[in-house]
């Protein structure tokens, strides 16, 4: 027997079964998440110029935190916020302005948005 002869053989990886490995894993991922469809809260911006309304026809909402929203100045509570808006509707009211302070959270935003939704405002505008 030579002890020369031998060599160490060296081994190798193969890349394609990994590749397989993780293509099937990418598979797997995407069947088995859920993508859920929000219902989509129609946002417009304001314009400058345009038509010039009525002010008695626009409600101004202010977040200033979770639990300190202002209608026209006025403080509400969060359950508050779409019995005030009825009582304004009733009285000609038909658009809002939304204007978030910067201590409001992005969930106090959504919450007064899915208000104004489920209100017959007939347009929303966020305003910074």
């Amino acid at each position: 027997m030579r002890l020369s002869d031998w060599q160490r053989r060296r081994s190798s990886i193969g890349l394609t079964p990994l590749i397989d490995v993780v293509f099937l894993l990418l598979i797997f991922f995407m069947l088995a998440s859920t993508f859920l469809k929000f219902s989509a809260v129609s946002i417009s911006g304001a314009r400058s110029g345009g038509t010039s309304g009525n002010l008695s026809e626009i409600a101004l909402i202010q977040i200033r935190g979770t639990e300190d929203i202002r209608i026209n100045g006025k403080t509400v509570a969060l359950k508050g916020v779409l019995p005030q808006i009825d009582e304004l509707i009733a009285k000609g009211v038909t658009r809002a302005v939304i204007q978030p302070a910067q201590k409001a959270t992005v969930q106090d935003l959504v919450k007064v948005l899915e208000v104004a939704k489920a209100s017959e405002l007939k347009s929303v505008v966020v305003v910074q």
